[in-house]
């Protein structure tokens, strides 16, 4: 099996977990980093520290959000590493660093840039923000894609992934398992959307606090980004329409 550690980086939060994972994969003297996370100084010394001489061969992003991407450059100009990262790293694209071969998934949903990367030889994928560990997903209006999404974890249950390394809390053993749940956490969600709109209708914010009751504040700002995603998708679909403001239903 092939090595991967993680080092945390110290960004804990409400949409972060205990912050963002950085893994290191490869046993050998070349490895591979996947997520440098946020431009944090300790942080990039954890990293130098955990790698304790080793190369780095390339440095791979899932997404360009601000706790996956900043610290990327600075980090991997240290080795002399290129940073690879979605569009110029594309669906099926393999990156090969020493003995390492990961190939690049496309997954949009969470974010419209979303790659994930599968070591197709131990059956692992690192699955960035699309599944954690703990919790559930946002999808980011209006960037996120709740179809894709669905999608996207569709893709992923094919693979049938032996565990899940995500961008945030602990690995997934139960893989399978853990997508399935994801999935049907979503399209719960999303009739519970829709039947808030039959019940009345309403503004994105009022259907937020109804679907989701009280929040701290920036959870409730994330709780309303992802209903706007799922209300696009609702009203691509033709189910639901936009009066101003207003999400009703539409009326067949």
């Amino acid at each position: 099996m092939t090595e991967v550690s993680r080092v945390v980086a110290p960004n804990p939060g409400p949409y972060t977990g205990p912050g963002t994972n950085t893994w290191i994969v490869g046993a050998g003297p070349v490895v591979v980093v996947i997520d440098p996370g946020p431009d944090d100084d300790a942080h990039l010394a954890a990293l130098n520290k955990r790698l304790s001489g080793k190369t780095v061969g390339v440095v791979l992003v899932t997404h360009g959000h601000p706790d996956h991407l900043p610290l990327a450059e600075r980090f991997a100009r240290q080795f002399q590493a290129t940073v690879q990262r979605y569009p110029e790293l594309g669906d099926g694209d393999i990156v090969r660093a020493g003995t390492l071969n990961l190939t690049a998934l496309y997954t949009p949903g969470h974010s419209a840039d979303h790659l994930c990367f599968l070591l197709a030889e131990d059956r692992a994928i690192f699955t960035g923000d699309l599944v954690l560990g703990q919790g559930s997903s946002m999808v980011t209006y209006p960037e996120g894609d709740v179809a894709a999404y669905l999608r996207s974890l569709d893709r992923l249950a094919a693979l049938q992934p032996r565990i899940l390394f995500p961008g945030h809390w602990d690995p997934v053993t139960e893989a399978a398992a853990k997508i399935a749940e994801y999935k049907k956490h979503r399209l719960e969600r999303e009739a519970q959307i829709l039947a808030e709109v039959n019940r009345g209708g309403g503004t994105a914010p009022e259907l937020t606090r109804r679907v989701y009751g009280e929040l701290d504040d920036k959870l409730m700002v994330a709780a309303e980004m992802t209903l706007r995603a799922h209300l696009k998708k609702l009203v691509d679909e033709g189910v639901v329409r936009e009066n101003g403001e207003v999400y009703q239903a539409s009326v067949i």
